[in-house]
């Protein structure tokens, strides 16, 4: 590459581990030592120096690309360490341990104390497809093999990013994959559990039915904010999981010497694989779908919709087993019992307004009465207890047009056909109003589902939260709902840490979650129900950000429900099952091995097997006047950054654009065509994935400090004493150390017009000068700039605050911060050489309603693909209509082939664009490396 006239000679190192080496010390020097340098901003200043190196030949886009790689690779090490950290004592051994000796503990209590613990579901394991596959499949298995056996952990050297076909298809493939092991996992919990009651209690062992943990999965049945997945896709998942159940039964009953029942197995799975099959075909078409429902409806002699006669088969044949058959024949007993006829339990998802769109007529209300309040909840519940069943067929579910209604009947149609004995969870997404699960319990019962369907309230938003106790204490009241929940035997509830950490941060969240637990259990007790368990699921998520602790698994399940919580649910007498989510690629990579699956399941057992008495002599209990206080000044700090004006547009500016493409469900909330992006309409795992790529973790990071001013030596000593608020510090301060206020005001710089004018002043052709200043004009107005500045200063004030009062921690010197801003500066850099490449593009005409000046925008706001389709479109390279020309044979010297297209801005502005898109998003795959997760 050849020096560029326009910038001086200086030299950057050329190989990779050199240039980083130099990037790294660049940062840790930049800093300054007081004052006198206010405006220095090492990472800003090296993406400069990167940037001008591209024109000097210093170095070259392919060298960045293996600079990139070279941190990335750093990145991806030190994040296999921490998932090896997370599994210490599961990949050890040392849960194995701890928890044969909490089973010989249970044991030595007796025999109904035994089996009351292990034979009651007590946990859940979910899996979600929330967006989150950001690697390839290839390298979360590569990133596993590192952390469970110490290889390299990108040895094979694969790209780092996202596999290019993800689809709900492809989602559902991994999840099987995810769900197979776990099953594996749970299978050798139960023969530990068999095989520990069998050395106590050698008369009555193989009664037992362990049941500890479930396996449960919403992938192609969550339809929150979704439009694509088809009812019949739902339909074919459920009967392709049934059949893998099938399949595995069969095997399981081989085994354990029972071949006719194995026989029989396996023809069920084979016919259920037909039915499955016969859902995947063009169910928008009516004769499609009255063949795969007659073939699915019919009688048949091999079809299986319960297990309840084959449970009983298996307790008659465990008695005449032999002592070698009887574990594997009682093992088989226990997993059909716990699972089903499917590899697990589904859970369905719709958010309340499509709840509320589905019974407003029945209700009797009004389009305009939008509170959803009294008068609704008080007909829903006269119409719940009232309700005359509707039978429903699949011409119903094929002819209905309303998502909340059409979900029930598929409950029906799930019960009725494929299998009639495993509950279902429907979740109710956005759900502020107890109307809004009455509504839910009339329609369940109107298609006499009531009995077997789960309804699940999710609390995600500040006011769902804020209000969620109340909303549960006057649901519990209500007769119609109790008689629900006693007949149900259970209360389930969800919590959304994901959507509760966007809005009010993610410390604040965990706060305002744990109180509402609390609440509900107060709730409970105060109206007298008994004989009935709650079920808490925690949604969550792998990344810091998104709920999980960056510490151990045990120490993250009480991150999601604190021993304080589980405690109060211990005192109301409600036995409690606690259910935590692992969503996507991130939390698909925990089964990516057998034996992370394994270390899974184990610590799981184990936090579900302690049920705490709660420490009443932690000051944050203690103190709670105080920590409340806390909780309301951070929440207050946190939304009022979610409604600041200079956050939301420094978010959607050019953020979201630096991201790839990580799962099937779109990361944008639909919103009218040509619409400006809101930040309400960016999902949760992508607004946190921006804040991660702009620096600035502050879902996490943000409001300690502003929210502890008033007594920061009060707060530095509760850190100190309280193991809740440690905890809680713990994950704010890994969220500072990632946080640079350096790498957000380099952004900032790209947007600045007066860098631009600068630059030109030093330009020593026109033709640069002329593109600096045109990149000026297109940034005259400084909103992007001003909008990034003010929100650094923000920020500033509260971080400065926060680092008094954790002093002496050595954030500053964490290695991974230093890597981070050395990607933030290479970013920068290609993104400055994008601008300029687009700066450099002539004068045209408008063509295909595109101007110049909108070319040039869309690569301001990064939407760098959709100004390389366009440009592409207008400047093609050449035009295969045209070569039919040179069949003329009349001789021209002024026919010219560069006339038949434009090779020269291919060359130029087009290839040389497309080529740094990549490279860009390649960064925010590494950065998400030091993250431990994306969004």
């Amino acid at each position: 590459m050849t020096s560029s006239p326009d910038y001086p000679d200086m030299r950057l190192p050329g190989t990779p581990g050199a240039l980083a080496a130099y990037c790294l010390d660049a940062l840790k020097g930049g800093w300054g030592e007081d004052w006198d340098t206010p405006l220095k901003n090492a990472v800003g200043d090296l993406a400069n120096e990167i940037f001008s190196g591209l024109h000097r030949g210093a170095v070259s886009v392919e060298g960045l690309g293996a600079l990139v790689r070279e941190l990335a690779d750093q990145g991806l090490t030190g994040r296999a360490d921490a998932l090896r950290a997370l599994h210490a004592d599961g990949l050890s051994g040392a849960a194995l341990e701890a928890l044969k000796a909490r089973l010989d503990t249970l044991a030595a209590q007796g025999f109904d104390a035994f089996a009351d613990a292990v034979t009651r579901r007590k946990a859940g394991i979910v899996f979600t497809a929330h967006p989150t596959f950001a690697l390839s499949k290839a390298m979360r298995l590569a990133l596993a093999n590192a952390a469970v056996d110490g290889a390299p952990a990108n040895g094979e050297r694969l790209e780092h990013g996202p596999d290019s076909d993800i689809s709900l298809v492809s989602e559902h493939g991994e999840v099987k994959e995810a769900i197979s092991r776990a099953r594996g996992a749970l299978a050798q919990l139960d023969a530990l559990i068999l095989g520990t009651a069998r050395r106590h209690f050698p008369d009555r062992w193989h009664t037992l039915k362990p049941g500890l943990i479930s396996l449960a999965s919403w992938v192609g049945y969550d339809l929150d904010g979704r439009t694509d997945i088809h009812w019949g896709r739902s339909i074919a998942f459920r009967l392709e999981e049934k059949a893998i159940q099938l399949e595995r039964y069969a095997a399981l009953a081989a085994e354990a010497g029972a071949g006719d029942m194995a026989t029989r197995l396996e023809r069920a799975g084979a016919l259920t694989r037909e039915h499955a099959a016969l859902f995947e075909g063009n169910l928008d078409n009516p004769a499609t779908v009255v063949h795969a429902a007659n073939a699915l409806t019919a009688p048949h002699t091999g079809r299986l919709v319960s297990l309840t006669a084959l449970i009983a088969e298996l307790g008659e044949a465990i008695e005449g087993a032999s002592d070698e058959n009887k574990p594997a024949l009682a093992a088989l007993r226990a997993e059909m019992a716990s699972a089903g006829l499917g590899a697990a339990h589904i859970h369905l998802r719709i958010n309340a307004a499509q709840l509320k769109s589905a019974v407003r007529a029945d209700l009797g209300l009004e389009q305009d009465e939008e509170d959803f309040g009294r008068l609704a909840l008080a007909r829903a519940a006269e119409r719940a207890q009232s309700a005359e069943l509707h039978a429903v067929s699949f011409a119903s579910v094929f002819l209905e047009q309303m998502t909340a209604r059409r979900q029930f009947m598929m409950c029906a149609q799930f019960l009725k056909h494929i299998d009639a004995d495993t509950p279902i969870r429907f979740l109710l997404a956005e759900c502020e109003t107890p109307a809004t699960v009455m509504g839910a319990v009339y329609l369940a019962r109107l298609y006499g589902v009531a009995d077997k369907v789960d309804i699940s309230p999710l609390f995600e938003t500040p006011d769902a939260l804020e209000r969620g106790g109340r909303l549960m204490d006057r649901l519990i009241s209500e007769p119609a709902y109790r008689d629900y929940v006693q007949t149900r035997g259970r209360l389930s509830i969800q919590l959304g840490f994901s959507d509760a950490g966007r809005f009010m941060g993610q410390a604040g969240a965990e706060l305002a979650i744990e109180r509402l637990h609390i609440l509900v259990a107060r709730a409970l007790a105060r109206h007298g129900v008994k004989n009935i368990e709650i079920v808490v699921f925690n949604t969550h998520g792998e990344s810091m950000g998104r709920g999980a602790h960056p510490g151990s698994l045990i120490q993250r399940l009480d991150h999601l429900l604190t021993p304080w919580a589980r405690s109060r649910f211990k005192a109301a007498g409600v036995p409690l099952v606690h259910e935590t989510s692992y969503q996507g690629g991130d939390g698909f990579l925990h089964f990516a091995r057998q034996e992370l699956a394994d270390s899974v399941v184990l610590q799981t057992a184990l936090h579900a097997l302690d049920i705490p008495d709660g420490n009443k002599a932690d000051p944050f209990y203690a103190e709670i006047d105080y920590t409340w206080d806390i909780y309301r000044a951070l929440k207050s700090w946190q939304e009022d950054l979610f409604a600041n004006t200079d956050y939301r547009n420094a978010i959607t500016a050019f953020a979201p654009n630096m991201l790839v493409k990580s799962g099937s469900r779109k990361a944008k909330r639909p919103g009218a065509p040509g619409q400006a992006l809101d930040l309400s309409m960016l999902r949760a795992i992508p607004h946190n994935a921006a804040l991660q790529q702009l620096a600035i973790p502050v879902n996490v990071s943000g409001g300690i400090g502003a929210s502890t001013q008033s007594e920061p030596e009060r707060m530095a000593d509760l850190i100190t004493r309280s193991p809740r608020m440690a905890n809680l510090i713990a994950m704010v301060m890994r969220a500072r150390t990632l946080t640079s206020l350096s790498a957000l005001r380099g952004y900032a710089r790209l947007f600045d017009a007066s860098e631009w004018t600068g630059r030109a002043a030093w330009a020593r052709s026109p033709a640069m000068q002329r593109a600096f200043l045109d990149l000026a004009g297109r940034l005259s107005d400084q909103s992007r700039h001003t909008a990034l500045v003010r929100l650094a200063n923000h920020l500033s004030a509260d971080l400065m605050k926060f680092d008094q009062l954790i002093a002496g921690h050595d954030w500053r010197e964490d290695p991974d911060r230093y890597a981070v801003e050395a990607l933030h500066a290479v970013r920068q850099a290609l993104i400055m050489q994008a601008f300029l490449i687009i700066s450099r593009l002539p004068g045209f005409s408008p063509r295909h309603d595109l101007t110049r000046a909108d070319l040039i925008d869309l690569v301001l706001a990064l939407r760098i693909p959709e100004a390389v389709a366009a440009l592409d479109e207008i400047f093609p390279e050449a035009s295969e209509a045209l070569s039919a020309l040179d069949a003329i044979e009349e001789p021209s010297t002024t026919d010219s082939p560069a006339l038949r297209g434009y090779p020269e801005i291919q060359a130029r502005i087009i290839r040389p664009l497309e080529q740094l898109y990549p490279l860009m998003t390649q960064v925010s795959v590494a950065i998400s490396h030091y993250h431990r997760a994306i969004g």
